[in-house]
């Protein structure tokens, strides 16, 4: 008779916890907060208090500055010389070579050395812009990573929370029939530990939630406002077609900030070689001077200045050598330059494709959790139910029954974080992609 009453008071505590279940819709700890955290308020938080995006802007700044630098030419030598002096009277005006010279010399920029050195502090600048794109989605992917993370071990506890309904509604029924001598003691221990359980698992989601947050905090430089997430989980969609198009693939990569760099390292080495180029033309140079004496001809008249100009070239007969070492080592870096470019973008594709296969695994995974698993577990959970209140039940089996489906249910949890996990890392490889946290921003 008594277990007929259980089977009853189960049933309502069964119904009772659906109601709780419905109030825990958002996390419980959450509950009391105005705004709790959400996705896009870490992304943005994290991309604005980041140093190697504030680096990259400097660096780049004096890249612009250095472009406009390399665009002079070289400073002129300024000179002044007091030539053919008489050693025995040491006299201005005594020998009609002795004059004061001044004169002014120019050296020319060797070949296109100028426009080549200023093209490359512009490819290094963009090169910083570059850079500074890749690291803004490394740090969209790593955030999104620990927020996602966070947010499971949050569920954990909100999952917790609604089973401890239900087993401090057992333990006390148990107790209550344990006092009156209509239960055993092993039922009353099994519930008392089921209790226990619950407490251990909390512990562990508590810690392993908390490290995520922090790590959430470490990335964004400053103590996040909100100590408890949204309750709703960011969902995702894939940005490019199924199924993949192996030469689209390629395309889409081409385009990351990844590949770009490598792209513009390989432009940047070719300037190099342009500039190794540079040094088998002449330098030429240009000189103007002035000479100034003093005294006069032998026919009573003054002595007239003096007026000079030249041209020097320099040429490398002796140093050609030189030169082609120099160029063969700027066309060898160049094409170790074009060999991580290539290994880039077969290391993007390749690391894609892995992604995408566990994405695929994972989401058939969840579907198979919500069609079929975690029905049949409800329903194994009734069947039960129903046997003990009909008196052909063990009560082992209904604890063991709805310690089986609260299991799968984290799992389907963590199979919905993992899916969005792997979607975040798939559209990063994308380009000008965000999660759809950061578009909600």
């Amino acid at each position: 008779m008594y277990k007929r009453l259980f089977g009853v008071w189960l049933c309502g505590c069964a119904l009772s916890g659906a109601v709780s279940a419905q109030t825990a819709e958002a996390p419980l700890q959450a509950q009391s907060l105005q705004s709790p955290l959400s996705l896009s308020q870490v992304l943005a938080q994290v991309e604005a208090n980041d140093f190697t995006l504030q680096r990259k802007q400097f660096e780049a700044s004096a890249f612009d500055s250095e472009a406009d630098a390399v665009a002079d030419w070289p400073d002129p030598t300024v000179f002044a010389a007091l030539q053919n002096l008489p050693t025995d009277s040491f006299s201005f005006s005594d020998e009609g070579m002795t004059n004061l010279r001044v004169g002014i010399k120019q050296m020319l920029p060797q070949g296109d050395t100028l426009m080549l050195r200023q093209q490359m502090a512009h490819l290094s600048r963009d090169l910083q812009t570059i850079e500074a794109s890749a690291r803004r989605l490394q740090l969209q992917r790593e955030a999104a990573l620990a927020w996602y993370e966070a947010w499971y071990w949050q569920k954990n506890l909100d999952l917790i929370e609604e089973d401890r309904v239900f087993v401090t509604q057992v333990l006390d029924f148990v107790r209550s029939m344990y006092q009156v001598g209509m239960r055993n003691q092993s039922d009353l221990i099994g519930a008392e530990y089921e209790l226990l359980r619950l407490d251990e698992r909390q512990i562990e989601a508590r810690r392993k939630y908390q490290v995520y947050r922090s790590e959430l905090d470490t990335l964004a430089n400053a103590a996040l406002v909100g100590q408890w997430l949204s309750a709703e989980l960011p969902e995702q969609r894939l940005h490019i077609d199924a199924p993949i198009d192996q030469e689209s693939l390629l395309q889409d990569l081409a385009r990351h900030p990844i590949f770009s760099m490598q792209e513009q390292k390989v432009q940047l080495s070719g300037r190099q070689v342009a500039l190794a180029e540079q040094a088998f033309a002449p330098n030429w140079g240009l000189e103007l001077s002035y000479g100034l004496r003093n005294g006069s001809e032998m026919n009573g008249g003054s002595r007239p200045d003096l007026l000079s100009a030249g041209v020097s070239v320099q040429w490398p007969l002796f140093s050609n050598a030189k030169q082609s070492h120099q160029l063969r080592a700027a066309r060898q870096r160049q094409a170790a330059q074009q060999n991580a470019r290539d290994e880039a973008l077969q290391k993007l594709r390749y690391q894609f494709l892995n992604l995408h296969q566990q994405y695929l695994d994972t989401a058939e995974h969840r579907k198979l959790y919500e069609r079929e698993i975690l029905p049949t577990l409800a329903a194994q959970k009734q069947t039960a139910l129903n046997s003990y209140q009909a008196d052909k039940g063990d009560f082992r089996l209904v604890s063991e029954l709805l310690r089986k489906e609260q299991n799968a249910r984290i799992q389907q949890q963590r199979l919905r974080v993992d899916e969005q996990k792997l979607l975040a890392q798939l559209n990063y490889w994308l380009p000008g992609t965000e999660t759809e946290g950061a578009q909600a921003k």
